[in-house]
């Protein structure tokens, strides 16, 4: 069961949703990557997946004031909307970002994070309002299709296992569309966000997590995967072989298990 909307937010913004899943099955919150959107999130028959599509991107306006804690306020303005005290959350790339900050500041709303080819915590400034600029236009003026296909190109085998499934490419197609269909503003203020210091620190991050990361991501390389799951209080990372930045989404059924069910998750 499929369904969506539209929620007005306390400051006059729209954020834009979709869930699938049995109404009464158990929540999973996914927050999709910096080139992504609601429409880029996993079904999975035994859970109620949540999405939403982050300031600028898809059907939500965009927040000129952004930053980590105006993302955890949105997020839980859906969840309360929806009726979700507690949920598991799913992160990808950039929106990992956003996941650590729920489970940091908002630590009663989170039972367990995952985060897949996750960014990590900022180690430098963010790259200048020019480059990124430049960037969000490049990828606006591009075909989103084409964009897609050319990821298959030297990619690592699960990567481009995902990319040659017809359903996983449309999805991702998507997901670029919506990224910059009203424009690049949205883009370009989450990739300063994600690339500008963060409000907490790994230690804030009290909820366990799972890490999945590809042995071959050149986006987020799998070293920083590895600082970040020494890091934080309760975490274990699961390394993919033949895996690059997408890869996952091979693996992503036992994934998405794997959250719903939380047997994986480690303890303290």
């Amino acid at each position: 069961m499929s369904d969506g909307g539209v929620l007005r937010l306390d400051d006059g913004r729209d954020l834009s949703w979709r869930a699938s899943g049995p109404r009464a099955a158990a929540p999973l919150l996914w927050l999709h990557g910096s080139t992504g959107s609601s429409r880029t999130a996993p079904i999975q028959d035994s859970a109620r997946v949540l999405a939403y599509d982050r300031p600028g991107y898809g059907g939500s306006s965009v927040h000129p004031g952004r930053t980590l804690r105006s993302d955890v306020a949105d997020a839980l303005a859906l969840l309360d909307a929806q009726h979700v005290d507690r949920t598991a959350v799913l992160a990808f790339s950039g929106g990992a970002a956003v996941g650590y900050a729920l489970a940091a500041l908002a630590p009663d709303r989170v039972s367990r994070l995952g985060v897949v080819s996750g960014a990590t915590w900022p180690v430098g400034p963010p790259p200048p309002d020019a480059a990124l600029r430049d960037a969000g236009a490049t990828l606006r003026a591009a075909d989103p299709a084409a964009t897609v296909a050319a990821l298959a190109a030297d990619a690592p085998p699960l990567d481009r296992q995902a990319l040659l499934d017809p359903g996983l490419a449309t999805r991702l197609r998507l997901g670029v569309e919506d990224a910059v269909r009203s424009g690049i503003e949205g883009w370009v203020a989450e990739a300063r966000v994600v690339r500008t210091e963060w409000p907490f620190l790994p230690r804030d991050v009290r909820c366990p997590v799972l890490l999945w990361h590809g042995r071959e991501d050149a986006a987020v390389p799998l070293a920083a995967a590895e600082t970040t799951a020494r890091t934080l209080p309760v975490a274990r990372l699961h390394t993919l072989p033949g895996a690059g930045h997408l890869g996952w989404l091979a693996r992503e059924d036992s994934i998405t298990a794997a959250m719903v069910s939380g047997r994986q998750a480690p303890s303290r």
